[in-house]
C-alpha cells in the first residue's frame, strides 16, 4: 500500500523523501503514518521498476537531495495496481479499501468501477464474516468487543453507501 501511496502523491507533486512521507501523513493521517524506513525501500523497489525517477541537486544546505517524479509508466503502473487490487487480509480491508477510494481519481471511469465493485464485494463479505461472529455463541464477545466490533459494521454500511 505505501508505494500506491508514494505514486499517488507523485501524480501531484514532485518531491523528496522527505516531502513524500511528510505529505503522506497530512493527506493519509488516518490510515498511514509511514517512516523513513519504509518510504526509501518502497522508493527504491519503485525506482528499480523505472516508475519514479530522481533529480539530484544541491540543497541550500549544501547537501545532497534527491527529488523523485513519477513517470508515465509509473502512472500506467499506479492505476493498474488500484483498479486491479486484492485484498488479502481481512484486517485491512477496511483501511486499504479507504485508501483505495480516495486515490481514484487517478482512475478513468472504467477503472473507478472496476476499484467500487471490488471494494463493495470485500467490504460485504467481510460484514457477512462479521455479523456470523458476532452470531456464533462460542466466541462469547463482551459487551465492550461487541459494540467495537458493532462500529465497524456501521463503517462498512456507510462505505457501501458510498460505492453505490
Amino acid at each position: 500500500m505505501i508505494e500506491i501511496l508514494i505514486l499517488y502523491i507523485l501524480t501531484k507533486y514532485d518531491c523528496t523523501i522527505y516531502k513524500i512521507k511528510k505529505l503522506i501523513e497530512e493527506k493519509f493521517f488516518m490510515y498511514s503514518m509511514p517512516s523513513l524506513g519504509a518510504v526509501n525501500p518502497a522508493l527504491k523497489k519503485l525506482e528499480s521498476l523505472s516508475c519514479v525517477e530522481f533529480e539530484s541537486k544541491m540543497s541550500g544546505g549544501g547537501m545532497l537531495s534527491k527529488t523523485y517524479k513519477i513517470t508515465s509508466f509509473g502512472q500506467k503502473y499506479l492505476q493498474s495496481t488500484i483498479a486491479s487490487f486484492e485484498f488479502k487480509n481481512k484486517s485491512n480491508i477496511i483501511c486499504h479499501a479507504s485508501i483505495l477510494i480516495c486515490v481514484s481519481d487517478v482512475l478513468e471511469d472504467d477503472g473507478k468501477i472496476s476499484l467500487y465493485k471490488n471494494c463493495l464485494n470485500n467490504l460485504l463479505i467481510l460484514k457477512a464474516d462479521i455479523i456470523s461472529a458476532l452470531q456464533n455463541p462460542y466466541n462469547m464477545f463482551t459487551k465492550i468487543q461487541e459494540n467495537t466490533i458493532k462500529t465497524n459494521v456501521a463503517l462498512i454500511d456507510e462505505m457501501v453507501k458510498i460505492l453505490k
